[in-house]
């Protein structure tokens, strides 16, 4: 077995699979300004195509076909349209997919080659995303990368860098380059959470949810949904918050969290029997490591109907759930006391001190 072909077609596999993030990045923002052909027009944007369309050609001769500055000479910076660089993107694209896939290059400069193409194609796709935010209403997607590293700006709009030592540890990583880049993202998107976390306990929610988008764009997860709604309700949003919990129930049904805290927020609106249905959903999810919680809180919503009984059963389950919760042993302790002196084993109607 050719390990290291097989190595090589691993990398040439993710260099396109980057390669096509860019592509779809470019025809977003190409497709935008197709709605506003008023804007196309203008002196920046005119500039910008002028400019991308001229360098663009340089590099491919420079860094692909192997011509040295010298031999290539001065050009004059061609005046183009907005709408041909649209058209010469296009055909540029389906080039470099064949010059990767055909591996011109010296394996040993394949990485170079590749790092120096990647990131000049994103650095000029974050200008043009600028020009959208200065002279447009227009939201623009980001891209969901793979190699590249995001970079936050003070603009609002990331930066995306790869260094070539990256690729080239990905050529050299003789098992698997998926597997690499895999748990590459895995760490980043890691990272990126706990950072978020450190950012909410500073109480910079901003910048806690600018953590948790940046982790979504190396996984798209439930839990970085439910935690940007988490993010929301700690200032008080609530739609916001409820929307993304939504959107983390959609993305994966079986992730317990977003239920029980859909259930939470509208349990702090006054909508107790709509809150107690999400609980039951968050008790019967798959996948959820912190199962007492909708007990806990279904608890609170019985509490609030003057249904003692029903709460205490539901404390009592959470208990059995989490056994070394030391709160939660004295509040099923207290109720179940309060209950005793008050005779509501039987009567219901009478309320029992704050146990919380």
């Amino acid at each position: 077995m050719d390990l290291k072909n097989m190595t090589n077609e691993g990398l040439t596999h993710l260099a396109l699979s980057e390669l096509h993030t860019c592509h779809s990045y470019y025809q977003r923002l190409f497709y935008g300004f197709l709605e506003l052909s008023e804007v196309s027009n203008t002196t920046p944007v005119r500039s910008w195509a002028a400019s991308f369309n001229h360098q663009v050609k340089l590099h491919i001769q420079r860094h692909w076909l192997g011509q040295s500055p010298d031999s290539i000479g001065p050009s004059p910076i061609e005046t183009v349209s907005f709408f041909e660089v649209k058209d010469n993107t296009r055909t540029l694209f389906k080039t470099l997919e064949g010059l990767i896939t055909l591996r011109l290059t010296n394996d040993n400069d394949f990485p170079d080659t590749m790092a120096l193409t990647l990131n000049f194609l994103f650095l000029h796709a974050r200008r043009l995303h600028l020009l959208t935010k200065e002279l447009t209403n227009l939201e623009i997607d980001l891209p969901r990368v793979i190699l590249m590293d995001t970079i936050s700006t003070d603009e609002g709009i990331p930066a995306y860098r790869v260094d070539s030592r990256t690729i080239f540890q990905l050529r050299e990583d003789a098992q698997s380059p998926i597997r690499s880049i895999e748990s590459q993202r895995d760490k980043k998107y890691e990272e990126l959470i706990q950072k978020g976390h450190v950012w909410i306990s500073k109480k910079e929610y901003d910048l806690a949810r600018e953590s948790f988008l940046r982790a979504l764009n190396f996984q798209e997860t439930a839990e970085a949904y439910n935690l940007m709604g988490w993010s929301y309700s700690l200032e008080g949003q609530m739609e916001k918050a409820k929307k993304f919990c939504l959107k983390a129930i959609q993305t994966d049904p079986a992730y317990g969290a977003p239920y029980n805290d859909l259930g939470s927020y509208l349990l702090a609106e006054g909508e107790v029997n709509e809150s107690l249905k999400w609980f039951e959903l968050a008790k019967n999810s798959r996948n959820y490591q912190n199962r007492e919680y909708p007990y806990i809180n279904a608890g609170r919503a019985f509490m609030n109907k003057r249904e003692f009984k029903k709460a205490l059963q539901e404390f009592s389950m959470a208990l059995t759930i989490a056994p070394f919760n030391e709160e939660l042993h004295q509040t099923v302790q207290r109720l179940k006391e309060t209950l005793a002196k008050s005779d509501l084993y039987v009567v219901e109607d009478e309320v029992p001190p704050s146990l919380f």
